[in-house]
């Protein structure tokens, strides 16, 4: 319990120090890039892994997914979809995937903290609208 609350606590830092990064796009942009480019970011990935007590094998194929997700969002983006609709794509490709390379109790614990960190998104677009 003690590991996931200092996860959700360094999650929730890292979204707020996107916001404060990137005041010339508008807040839903800097939120959903940031979103998925730092599920690639080192720190993050292996925070996530320690989290999810991943072994080396699920480390390697979740960062392949992880990096996967950006280039999807990425596309989707460039096939003029809007930044939130790319990055639901993005979200569930990463637990499409996911899925079939974690355990159920991790993959619970992945939902829940992808769940998370978009119920903080939607909170601070309201904030800041």
């Amino acid at each position: 319990m003690k590991r996931f609350l200092i996860l959700v606590l360094a999650a929730l830092g890292l979204s707020t120090v996107s916001f404060a990064d990137n005041s010339s796009t508008k807040v839903t942009t800097s939120f959903s890039n940031s979103f998925i480019h730092k599920m690639n970011n080192k720190t993050t990935f292996e925070g996530i892994a320690d989290f999810l007590d991943m072994s080396y094998h699920q480390k390697d194929v979740m960062r392949y997914i992880f990096s996967e997700a950006q280039k999807v969002m990425t596309k989707e983006s460039e096939k003029g979809a809007s930044v939130k609709e790319a990055a639901e794509k993005a979200i569930y490709f990463n637990l499409g995937n996911a899925r079939q390379v974690l355990s159920r109790g991790q993959y619970l614990k992945f939902v829940g903290l992808i769940n998370l960190t978009v119920y903080n998104e939607n909170n601070d677009q309201l904030l800041y609208e």
